[in-house]
C-alpha cells in the first residue's frame, strides 16, 4: 500500500502526517505555525519535521495545504495574510531539491475539502461546498465532481466577502468582511473591545481566544451571546449567497471554530433558511465535516496519490 506525507499549514498550528491509500493515518502530529517568522526558519522548520517521517516511512510523495493565494502550477505561494512568512516561498521547488521526491502544494481549504470529498462527509456527492472556520474562513468548490480553483487560484476565499460597514478589518485590511465578523480572532476581539467599551474599529488581534468567549456564553454572558448571535447571523447570510449562487447538493462546515457548536451554527443556520432560495434548499444538506482537523492532512496526502495516477482532479 502506497503511503504519502500530507502537511497542512494552518495560521496557528501545521498538522503532519502519514496517509496510507485505504485513508488511514499514522504518525500525526501537530506544531506551532512559525507564522511570523523569517523564510527560512519557517521552512528549516517545515523541512526538519518532513525529514524525521522520511527517516522512518517510505513514501511516494509530499502534499502540503498552504493558506492563503499559491500559483498552483509553478508551486509557489503568493500571498498568506495569517502566515506571512510564506509569501513568494516556492514550497515545491524547496522541498523537492530537499527531498528528491513530488511534492504538490494547493490552497489549505481546498485540501481539506479533497479530503472531506475523497474520503469523510462529501463521499456521496457531487457539488459540494466545503466551509472552514478558525483563525480565517475559506471554503472550497467541487463541482460534478471536480476540484474548482478559479481562474487563477483564487476561488473560493469566502472570508474576503463584504457583508458590513464599520466592522474590524480582515487579513487583507477590509473591514466588515465575513473574515472579519466570524472567524476566532474576530469574535475575540469584538467581545474584548464591546466589554472595554470601544468602537469596533481597527484590526482583529489575538489577545484572547473565541473558546474563551465561548465558555463565558455558555456561562451566560450576554455580551458574548450577543458577539456569536452577530457572527452567526453574518455566516448564515454568507453561506446562503453561495448556495444561491452555486447550487450545491451538500455544504460541509468545518474547522476549529465550528467545534463551539450551536452558539455559532445555530444563529448561521436560521440566517441561511431566511435568505437561501427556495429551490436551492430543496436539493442542499447541510452538515458538520466528518474528519475534523484531519481534513487537510488526509486531503494534501491523498492529493499525491492523485496526481501519480495521472487523475485530472479539478476543472
Amino acid at each position: 500500500m502506497r503511503k504519502s506525507i500530507g502537511v497542512d499549514i494552518g495560521g496557528t498550528k501545521m498538522n503532519f502526517a502519514i496517509l496510507n491509500e485505504d485513508g488511514s493515518l499514522e504518525n500525526k502530529f501537530r506544531i506551532s505555525t512559525p507564522a511570523f517568522s523569517p523564510r527560512d526558519e519557517f521552512m528549516n522548520i517545515l523541512k526538519a519535521n518532513i525529514r524525521d517521517m522520511l527517516g522512518r516511512y517510505d513514501v511516494c510523495g509530499i502534499g502540503v495545504g498552504v493558506p492563503g493565494l499559491q500559483d498552483v502550477e509553478r508551486g509557489v505561494a503568493i500571498y498568506a495574510g495569517n502566515c506571512p512568512a510564506l509569501k513568494g516561498t516556492p514550497v515545491v521547488e524547496i522541498l523537492q531539491e530537499e527531498f528528491k521526491i513530488p511534492v504538490y502544494i494547493d490552497n489549505d481549504v481546498r485540501v481539506a475539502t479533497l479530503g472531506e470529498f475523497w474520503y469523510g462527509a462529501g463521499k456521496d456527492a457531487n457539488t459540494i461546498i466545503c466551509v472552514t472556520l478558525g483563525t480565517g474562513i475559506g471554503s472550497g468548490i467541487i463541482i460534478r465532481g471536480k476540484l474548482w480553483r478559479g481562474s487563477n487560484c483564487a476561488a473560493g476565499e469566502i472570508g474576503h466577502v463584504k457583508l458590513k460597514e464599520d466592522w474590524l478589518s480582515s487579513t487583507l485590511d477590509m473591514d466588515g468582511t465575513l473574515e472579519a465578523i466570524s472567524s476566532g480572532p474576530a469574535i475575540a476581539t469584538a467581545y474584548h473591545k464591546m466589554v472595554e467599551g470601544e468602537k469596533l474599529e481597527g484590526r482583529v488581534d489575538t489577545s484572547l481566544k473565541a473558546s474563551e468567549v465561548a465558555e463565558r456564553a455558555h456561562d451566560g454572558d450576554k455580551t458574548a451571546l450577543e458577539i456569536f448571535q452577530t457572527a452567526g447571523y453574518y455566516l448564515g447570510i454568507a453561506i446562503a449567497g453561495y448556495v444561491n449562487l452555486i447550487n450545491p447538493e451538500l455544504v460541509i462546515i468545518g474547522g476549529g471554530l465550528a467545534s463551539v457548536g450551536d452558539l455559532l451554527l445555530k444563529p448561521a443556520f436560521e440566517a441561511y433558511q431566511r435568505y437561501a432560495l427556495d429551490v436551492s434548499k430543496q436539493v442542499c444538506r447541510i452538515t458538520m465535516a466528518q474528519l475534523g482537523n484531519d481534513a487537510g492532512v488526509v486531503g494534501a496526502g491523498a492529493m499525491v496519490f492523485h496526481y501519480l495516477d495521472g487523475d485530472k482532479f479539478w476543472l
